[in-house]
């Protein structure tokens, strides 16, 4: 199913540079650091950040043991776009590409496609036996020599179709009040936390110019990175501020103190219909239950000292 790709098939993998960052982090050493380059000069590092910032292009999976380029067939998965193999010691970073890319952060982020690739991706890191702790944002260059790269059949899947070979996926779903710990799950938690704290926390910022923007900014990278150190396996540091970056300029840019106080005026006038509802239920109860009380043979004083209510509302409920 997949083949072994001459230095000229993996460049083509490269072909469609829309799928691909313009200045991608790349490196030959991680441990040295990472470094932002053009894509052509990251071409030529063992090592490049294979999906744009905010998008999911690619679903890559870092199986870390012998063998790992069968692993999409033990897991009874469909063929992996590619698989970027370690000569020395077999393990590989096997990748699925998206067909229809999807946002990961900001609040344009549409919420049910980002939490449906988290669970599909989740569940395939689990029947991969994959790292989970990989955050995805580098990979293997698949056109480095360092690497031997094999090509599956298709560039491409669509959601539905990698969920086809899923089952039991619901389980995996990321929950708003217990969030997925590992892969993309961690990016829509931590995104979760930060933005509904910062609905309130911005409102000393208001009307405060740009040093108010720039103290507002530090506090949103702050309070994400507290909220970071609760997962098992943290984000980078990177991709913490590119969260809380985009909340914080969308928050500044959308929340404001006539739009806070429009949004409370309509809170209100919802819980006053909604208490309204409640009374009125309540009070209909009573009427009933006195009602009942009278067929009983109970006085309108009993009935008035037991519903708590005045008697001359029990002796019109009863006439009623």
């Amino acid at each position: 199913m997949s083949e072994i790709l001459t230095r000229g098939e993996q460049l083509d993998l490269f072909a469609d540079i829309g799928r691909w960052p313009r200045r991608p982090y790349c490196s030959d050493d991680l441990a040295s650091g990472l470094r932002i380059r053009s894509l052509a000069s990251a071409l030529t590092k063992a090592y490049i950040q294979a999906n744009p910032p905010h998008l999911r292009v690619w679903a890559l999976f870092d199986i870390d043991r012998p063998g790992a380029a069968c692993a999409w067939e033990d897991a009874y998965l469909p063929p992996p776009t590619w698989t970027s193999i370690n000569r020395t010691n077999g393990h590989a970073h096997s990748v699925w590409g998206l067909r229809v890319p999807v946002l990961t952060d900001g609040l344009g982020a549409r919420d049910a496609p980002l939490r449906y690739l988290c669970s599909i991706e989740s569940l395939m890191a689990e029947r991969l036996e994959a790292d989970p702790g990989f955050g995805g944002l580098i990979t293997k260059n698949p056109a480095h020599p360092l690497w031997m790269t094999l090509k599956g059949p298709r560039l491409a899947y669509d959601l539905i179709e990698l969920a086809e070979y899923l089952p039991g996926l619901e389980k995996h779903r990321p929950k708003r009040r217990a969030p997925e710990q590992i892969g993309l799950g961690r990016n829509v938690a931590l995104f979760d936390r930060v933005r509904h704290w910062a609905y309130r926390a911005i409102r000393p910022y208001w009307g405060t110019g740009l040093q108010g923007w720039n103290a507002w900014l530090s506090q949103c990278n702050s309070r994400a990175l507290t909220y970071n150190a609760d997962f098992l396996t943290p984000l980078g540091g990177r991709e913490v501020w590119h969260i809380a970056r985009s909340v914080a300029k969308w928050t500044w840019k959308h929340t404001t103190a006539e739009g806070f106080s429009s949004w409370q005026a309509r809170a209100g006038q919802k819980a006053g219909i909604a208490s309204g509802k409640v009374r009125r239920q309540a009070s209909e109860d009573k009427r009933v239950t006195a009602r009942l009380m009278a067929a009983a043979g109970r006085s309108v004083r009993e009935i008035a000292a037991e519903l708590g209510v005045g008697k001359s509302t029990v002796d019109r409920w009863v006439r009623d």
